[in-house]
């Protein structure tokens, strides 16, 4: 595009920003561009090409469906080129509209997700009469999805393999949009601007049944001129088929063609304080497109006194305004961009329904004026990334309504290099800093302007419930938004200096969804700037929150994060308090915030953590497999082991296996909308997840063979009997042991749920999700297998067997596969931090029972009962047994062996 000297006219069609209308003779140097306006019904949906039916003006009767369009011959080498001279020939091309209709086809219209349409030529041809155009076009119409609902057909959970364990599967969208692509033909009058084509298509319903060589006619009227007060394409599209006819589809969009321009659109100047403008252009041209994208976040929209009348007479009432749309409400404007001043200049008219259906429209009362800019300068109460005003054109008075978007656009990338912040409460903060003892040394190293993304945290409230989150607008002179800086350079001379300071000026927004005193349940933003002291990890700020006509900037905000070396799950804790008299009718009551979250670098640990231990899953598991095959290989060279090994203990370490498998079935079949994310390191979740449950799986089909294997050699030993019986004196000591243990933690769960019920009523904490009894069970399931070896222990105390029955390698490698989670337990809680819901892939409390006291008897017990069973296969079942009746026993065993 050409650069304008001193303002560039905007028309306004609908998401065409590329496209330029010839410029007039009295406006040569103004530059004519596009701007979208239109967004409450019109909603931009790519198309994608299907293939469609070939058809003709032969295949359905052109001249019996369009008798006012008659048809006519194509000149030779008549064709349109969308280049050179014939640029300028209008073309009927509609990118973006809306249909209504085709419930058939479509299944109900919600309005919540708009149809489009899109109406793209494939030839256009001129003929023999001159006002006339022979076009071939694509139109594809889309719209319809119906969400998914289980009916009992499908697992209600679905398994996080991140967070090993399960969790409700949510309804999703299924399919895709129901769309059907039209090959149409037919002619378009370049002085009345209609359109009159026919043909068939071919596509699938929203239902996702086919629906094949459907005849339709389409016909099209173009405003010709277009105008402010004449923009809208609209026309049916009738179904031509009278064995299942459909009804008739609506249809309506912006012309991207022909625009004729108003008068000028006025500007007055902004209110003051508000006359600082970025000049977001400079240095480079004016881009229609550029400017949409920095318009796109909703306006906050403010009445100040004396707006009324103006508000009134304009039928504004909303509290946001979306890109030139006021909630159910829309307009349309034209106007152009003033260069010199910054600022977009509009006037446009009210959008209004013309008819019982959604997509007749029309255009109402004009007389609207608009007003944006782009504020050069930021305070407390003013930090709008984009303002505006919003007046009635027609009156000579009255006060306008104030628009205004604190969102800076996502993505953008535009010149921000203006942009300045004006600190204008710090010394009232430091007031406050210096008296609640915010000052005072504290141990160890906090964030800083160099971890600035430490500094944002989510909180919730520990009395009366909510939550919020806060993230820093600018420290010092640098701005942020969200978690990227915008401006300034970090390595600058003066940048380098604030970063050396203890006490950095801050400001930060805050969004909190609570009850205060006197207010609803709902969203509520918060500004506030003040002091954060880097050596203590103290902020102390004065804040503004909104209010429905005003606000209140009597609020004071401290928080105190805790160092970066800290183990702790709480990071952040601190309060927001009213200033005011009790008395005061916006006095609210202290909210005392927490957060509990992880620095980066603890974050960035927590990965390597994750990854390290999903390693170690794969790697103990596989060791497993090893000493089940080691087993194995030993009962071939041992034959008298085979009976010699407990039953229980056997089905114990197969139910080990198995639990798992049954409660993760699941993971082995990823579902295909599943994504894998690589970590640091290398490592895939995903993958070992995967790895991890086939290993198990062929290790529970090892352990089920030993298993049959023991059971057969039980079955045929000459000495079963005594075996049998040695064996249920193993299950009648081991089975009471494990129902006592496991009545033991159904009592610890329901004293530990009332526990944590008890606590949220005393300070109002967020329900966290139940802690389900299964999950303690699956835990004290744990505890028995790392206890694996005492039926084998037993069985060797009844029998006095001296038999080889497990081989070194089986009991001794099982037995620290069971004790190094815990060893690995005590070195987390060493050097990692903690959080509220940690995903442990190793040592996790859905794998054993895990604490400090825990971590210290579990080894020690396992380590012992490995012990017995060395000294038992080399003395005997019962060697420290020293009893008279085990030396009478060994006596008679002799004395029959002599005889």
């Amino acid at each position: 595009m050409g650069e304008g000297r001193g303002r560039r006219d905007l028309t306004p069609r609908f998401l065409s920003t590329s496209q330029m209308a010839p410029p007039s003779a009295n406006r040569s140097h103004q530059q004519l561009v596009v701007l979208p306006v239109l967004l409450l019904l019109l909603i931009r949906i790519p198309a994608s090409a299907v293939a469609a039916a070939d058809t003709s003006l032969s295949t359905l009767s052109y001249s019996h469906h369009c008798p006012n369009l008659p048809s006519a011959l194509d000149l030779p080498g008549g064709e349109v080129s969308a280049l050179g001279p014939d640029a300028r020939v209008p073309v009927p091309e509609v990118s973006t509209g809306y249909f209504v209709g085709g419930d058939r086809i479509f299944g109900p219209d919600p309005s919540s997700q708009p149809r489009s349409f899109s109406l793209l030529p494939s030839s256009v041809a001129r003929t023999t009469n001159a006002s006339l155009l022979h076009v071939s076009a694509t139109l594809t119409v889309s719209g319809g999805r119906r969400p998914f609902r289980d009916r009992g057909g499908r697992n209600l959970f679905e398994y996080d393999g991140r967070a090993r364990h399960f969790r409700p599967r949510l309804p999703r969208f299924t399919g895709r949009r129901g769309s059907i692509t039209f090959g149409l033909e037919g002619y378009y009058s370049t002085g009345s601007g209609d359109l009159c084509m026919v043909g068939t298509g071919s596509g699938r319903a929203a239902d996702g049944s086919p629906v094949h060589f459907l005849p339709v006619v389409l016909r099209l009227g173009f405003p010709s001129p277009a105008n402010v007060t004449r923009p809208f394409v609209t026309g049916r599209l009738e179904n031509v088929d009278t064995i299942s006819p459909i009804e008739p589809i609506s249809l309506v969009a912006y012309t991207q063609e022909g625009y004729a321009y108003g008068e000028s659109a006025s500007c007055p100047p902004p209110p003051a304080g508000r006359l600082d403008a970025l000049q977001v252009f400079e240095n480079r041209n004016f881009s229609c497109a550029h400017l949409s994208s920095m318009l796109k976040s909703p306006f906050r929209l403010d009445y100040p006194s004396g707006s009324e009348s103006t508000a009134s007479s304009l039928g504004i009432h909303q509290s946001y305004m979306y890109y030139f749309m006021l909630g159910e409400k829309a307009v349309v404007v034209d106007g152009f961009w003033d260069q010199k001043s910054s600022r977009l200049c509009l006037k446009g008219c009210h959008v209004v329904k013309s008819g019982p259906s959604r997509a007749d429209l029309a255009v109402g009362e004009c007389g609207i004026g608009m007003s944006f800019w782009f504020p050069a300068v930021w305070s407390l109460q003013q930090r709008s990334f984009s303002a505006g005003l919003v007046w009635n054109a027609s009156l000579k008075s009255g006060e306008a309504v104030a628009a205004g978007s604190s969102a800076i656009t996502p993505n953008y990338r535009g010149n921000l290099s203006g942009l300045k912040y004006n600190y204008t409460k710090v010394d009232e903060a430091m007031k406050y800093y210096e008296k609640s003892g915010l000052n005072k040394n504290r141990k160890g190293k906090f964030p800083d302007s160099n971890s600035y993304q430490d500094l944002v945290f989510r909180f919730f409230v520990k009395r009366g419930g909510g939550s919020g989150y806060a993230s820093p607008v600018t420290i010092g002179s640098m701005l942020f938004d969200g978690n990227s800086l915008v401006v300034q350079d970090p390595f600058s001379r003066h940048v380098t200096a604030e970063m050396k300071q203890r006490l950095l000026n801050v400001s930060y927004d805050i969004y909190y969804v609570g009850k205060w005193s006197l207010e609803s349940f709902h969203r509520r933003h918060i500004s506030a700037e003040g002091v954060y002291d880097t050596k203590t990890g103290s902020l102390c700020m004065i804040a503004c929150r909104e209010l429905n006509v005003s606000s209140d900037c009597e609020i004071l905000v401290t928080a105190q994060f805790s160092s970066l070396d800290a183990k702790v799950a709480q990071h952040v804790k601190g309060a927001i308090k009213s200033l005011r008299k009790k008395t005061d009718p916006l006095f609210f009551e202290t909210l005392d915030i927490a957060s509990y979250g992880m620095y980066v670098e603890q974050v960035d640990a927590s990965i390597w953590r994750m990854d390290i231990e999903s390693t170690m899953t794969l790697i103990s598991m596989t060791l497993a497999c090893v000493f089940i095959a080691v087993q194995l290989f030993h009962v071939n060279k041992v034959p008298e082991a085979l009976p010699a090994m407990s039953i229980t203990m056997l089905v114990v370490l197969a139910l080990g296996y198995m639990i798992p498998l049954v409660l993760n079935f699941d993971a082995l079949f990823k579902n295909s909308n599943k994504q894998t994310v690589p970590l640091s390191g290398g490592g895939w979740l995903e993958v070992n997840e995967v790895m991890v449950r086939i290993i198990t799986m062929v290790t529970f089909l090892l352990q089920l063979r030993l298993l049959q294997q023991a059971w057969s050699a039980r079955s045929v030993d000459a000495s079963k009997a005594e075996s049998w019986a040695a064996e249920k004196k193993v299950l009648w000591i081991c089975l009471p042991l494990y129902i006592i243990g496991g009545a033991i933690t159904w009592v610890v769960h329901m004293r530990s749920n009332h526990s944590r019920r008890m606590l949220r009523q005393v300070v109002h904490l967020k329900p966290v999700e139940q802690h389900a009894f299964w999950e303690d069970l699956v835990s004290y399931c744990g505890l028995i297998l790392d206890g694996f070896l005492l039926p084998q222990v037993i069985l060797n105390v009844f029998s006095d067997s001296k038999v080889r029955a497990l081989s070194p390698g089986f009991y001794i490698g099982s037995t620290l596969i069971r004790v190094l989670p815990h060893v690995y337990d005590v070195f987390r809680r060493q050097h990692f931090v903690p959080s509220l819901r940690p995903s442990y892939m190793y040592a996790g409390p859905r794998d054993d029972l895990f604490s400090l006291a825990w971590d210290i008897v579990i080894p020690c017990g396992a380590l012992l009962l490995s012990a017995l069973l060395f000294f038992q296969q080399w003395r005997g079942g019962a060697f420290f047994l020293c009893s008279k009746n085990r030396r009478t026993r060994e006596y008679e065993m002799v004395s029959v062996a002599s005889s």
